[in-house]
């Protein structure tokens, strides 16, 4: 039948036809576009999803090379942290303190790397007596000590120094797991960091700054590992899983 003889609902019925046609083809067309787009999307949470899952048949799962996590207080449930604060006094380099937890906090992620032009894979596990540094990831500085005076208990300074091209030896601290030589840290465990240049112990306490940083605690370096100011602990992160998590996931699916 031609165009002409059709009636006015039957043209308005084939108007509506093509319209449908080509809605659901410009939905294909969408589809196909968005697909790959949320297949890699979902690929990548189940990734990191994934870091989260693995658990070792021997005791908790490990912390590894290449992972960002927090690092907690034991005694005062303060988390490690830095900001684009400089000290007024001593290096004058960027302050490192520690602060309560808090939902949404960017500041407070630091990824493990190994020392200076030494290797350390992503996903291999860290243990006592290995040499690490810790990247504050928002501000890219090294978690770093020196023989500069901390501004409030003249302690050592601890501070954060350089960039992803500039690092030393001063950021480089010697993981001491609590339980001895030869011990694995496993996430939630205590740990100490005990500077490789000047000895001095990663420390926190209850004495706090005032304005800009108003309420976040003094971190320092103490030559004494003594009591629990030097006691650390691994807390959320995303942890990339080592080879033996990995073998022991891929034994419970089978």
């Amino acid at each position: 039948m031609c165009e002409k003889s059709k009636s006015p609902i039957e043209r308005a019925l084939g108007d509506r036809r093509s319209n449908v046609v080509l809605a659901e083809s410009a939905h294909r067309a969408a589809r196909t576009r968005v697909m790959p787009r949320l297949a890699v999307i979902l690929f990548a949470f189940v990734a990191v999803v994934s870091t989260h899952s693995f658990a070792r048949a021997d005791g908790d799962p490990l912390v590894t090379c290449g992972s960002s996590l927090k690092l907690k207080h034991a005694s005062t449930n303060h988390i490690l942290t830095s900001q684009a604060v400089a000290y007024a006094s001593g290096s004058g380099q960027q302050s490192v303190t520690a602060i309560l937890n808090e939902d949404g906090e960017t500041d407070t992620y630091w990824q493990i790397h190994g020392g200076v032009n030494a290797a350390c894979a992503r996903g291999v596990g860290v243990k006592h007596g290995d040499v690490i540094r810790l990247q504050h990831a928002n501000t890219r500085a090294w978690l770093h000590s020196h023989a500069h005076r901390s501004p409030l208990s003249g302690n050592q300074e601890v501070s954060a120094y350089g960039n992803d091209g500039m690092s030393d030896t001063g950021d480089h601290w010697i993981v001491e797991v609590t339980s001895g030589a030869g011990a694995a840290w496993e996430r939630g465990k205590k740990v100490r960091f005990r500077h490789v240049d000047t000895g001095a112990y990663l420390q926190t306490h209850n004495m706090k700054y005032g304005r800009p940083i108003a309420g976040h605690q003094e971190v320092m370096g103490v030559a004494s590992a003594s009591g629990s100011n030097s006691v650390w602990m691994s807390a959320e992160g995303v942890y990339f899983p080592s080879d033996e998590e990995t073998r022991s996931a891929g034994k419970e699916d089978l």
